[in-house]
């Protein structure tokens, strides 16, 4: 119920232009639709969406899969590609509101 009562382009405004978002999505996933995750990707500057083909949404048989993806993206952060802190760069400008 939160998914579908979030504001989902107001939440992504929420985070700002410096901070990187990766999401990982399975292209099986019955819970959460891949067309969300999409549309995620379309409202975040800074966003690399990655999906996997045949996950469902626990990643069940996709679990290395996951975990490199996850890698891949953290390690770009450990060449120093990011702000020395990325806590604070990455904190939100704001509250995001449920639609209820």
């Amino acid at each position: 119920m939160d998914r579908l009562t979030t504001d989902i382009r107001g939440a992504c405004q929420n985070i700002p232009n410096r901070c990187r978002v990766l999401t990982v999505h399975g292209s099986m996933d019955e819970m959460v639709p891949v067309e969300d995750a999409m549309e995620f990707a379309k409202n975040v500057p800074n966003h690399k969406l990655q999906i996997i083909e045949g996950a469902d949404h626990e990643f069940t048989s996709h679990q290395d899969e996951l975990s490199s993806a996850v890698l891949a993206f953290v390690k770009v952060d450990l060449r120093g590609n990011y702000m020395a802190m990325p806590s604070q760069s990455c904190k939100p400008s704001g509250h995001i509101h449920s639609r209820l």
